[in-house]
């Protein structure tokens, strides 16, 4: 049984007929919207009900921001964004997060290429061959002329503009169809930061959500460890709190570990932050924890996960509220690695909702007709009906 925190556990336990009866449903099969996505990273809903998806290539300048319609159909909004192989050396980093305000898109971009593996073992040093973009570990900000949905285009950027971007201009483009989009860097984090035992830790905004006042941003950084807000109007950010590493349980690797924040969601007056957890990714080392914005200090709201990719809630019609947990692999330090799966919450005990996903990294919820949508890393788009 997962661990919760006692605010969860009371506004679980508000019904106890009605937990009974929810977690003896069965759930509908899972189905296939979409695929061919190239290296999945993000989903959002758009206000008529497609998606927008971020993808990263191994290739130099291949990410992109693909539109996807709710019947499965992909077509490119933005192309020509950063990319490049990353320090694995086993796959690409490019566009990661992204949020949607109004007519204004806003997409995180990784490290890229700029990180290397360093001469001792778990360290790592800058790319000896030049990163490939100036724009890495930026947020990038597109005002869009129409609503995301009335768009027919594709917005192109070339390596030239990106140039531009990073000296702090602002770029025009123009989708072919008659739209237009202006780009502008809206904030620049370190690509690196010294580090006594990595000699360099660099960064990865990987999970980001807008407030619902529009103002501001939370952004997590996977690498650093760390959630900042963003002002959307200035740019100005800040980092609320550094997450502190958490004990490995086995014998196998250091004995503390990384966090590794994921996602973030705005919870009322605070915010939701899944956490991954490094490795030997232990089972139930990862957690989701509730963070006070103004304070940077958080408590405990479901722990005993593994390897959690995603954390998303929403109240239902009869008033009650339910949580969802997206977890990359059910055991992720076993070998070989099982696959992934949804959790969740009407009770303190868990109910798989959904099993066998491939890589699942991000979801996204349409309240307005109950159905789920989880994003795999390989490239597809899962919906999944609630009731």
């Amino acid at each position: 049984m997962a661990e919760m925190s006692p605010k969860l556990l009371a506004m679980l336990l508000k019904s106890t007929f009605f937990l009974v009866f929810a977690v003896s449903i069965a759930w509908p099969q899972v189905d296939v919207l979409a695929t061919g996505l190239q290296g999945a990273s993000k989903i959002v809903l758009t206000p008529r009900g497609n998606f927008l998806v971020t993808e990263t290539s191994m290739a130099l300048n291949a990410g992109r921001v693909s539109f996807v319609s709710r019947g499965g159909s992909r077509r490119s909004l933005i192309e020509g964004l950063p990319s490049g192989v990353e320090v694995t050396l086993a796959g690409g980093s490019g566009p990661s997060a992204l949020a949607l305000n109004g007519r204004t898109l806003y997409v995180a971009m990784g490290g890229g290429d700029a990180e290397r593996r360093g001469t001792a073992p778990g360290t790592s040093m800058h790319n000896p061959a030049g990163a490939s973009s100036a724009i890495f570990a930026t947020i990038l900000e597109f005002r869009l002329s129409g609503d995301v949905d009335t768009l027919a285009g594709t917005f192109k950027l070339t390596p030239a503009q990106q140039t531009e971007l990073a000296d702090g201009a602002s770029v025009d483009l123009d989708d072919g169809s008659g739209a237009k989009a202006q780009v502008s860097i809206l904030a620049r984090f370190p690509i690196s930061e010294p580090d006594r035992i990595l000699i360099y830790r660099f960064s990865n905004p990987w999970g980001m959500v807008v407030a619902e006042d529009g103002k501001t941003l939370y952004v997590t950084d996977a690498s650093q460890n760390s959630l900042a807000r963003v002002d959307t109007a200035t740019g100005r950010w800040q980092r609320i709190v550094r997450f502190g590493p958490v004990a490995n349980p086995t014998p196998v690797g250091a004995p503390m570990i990384d966090a590794v924040p994921t996602s973030v969601r705005v919870y009322g007056e605070e915010l939701l932050v899944s956490f991954l957890t490094g490795f030997p990714f232990a089972p139930g080392n990862a957690r989701v924890v509730a963070l006070n914005p103004k304070t940077g200090t958080t408590t405990p709201f479901i722990n005993q996960l593994t390897s959690a990719t995603d954390v998303l809630w929403w109240t239902r019609p009869n008033g009650r509220p339910q949580f969802f947990v997206l977890e990359f692999s059910a055991n992720q330090s076993a070998t070989p690695a099982p696959p992934g799966r949804l959790l969740r919450y009407d009770s303190p005990e868990p109910v798989v909702a959904a099993a066998g996903l491939i890589t699942p990294v991000n979801m996204v919820l349409d309240e307005a007709t109950q159905e789920l949508f989880i994003l795999e890393l390989r490239g597809q788009i899962l919906r999944l009906k609630l009731d």
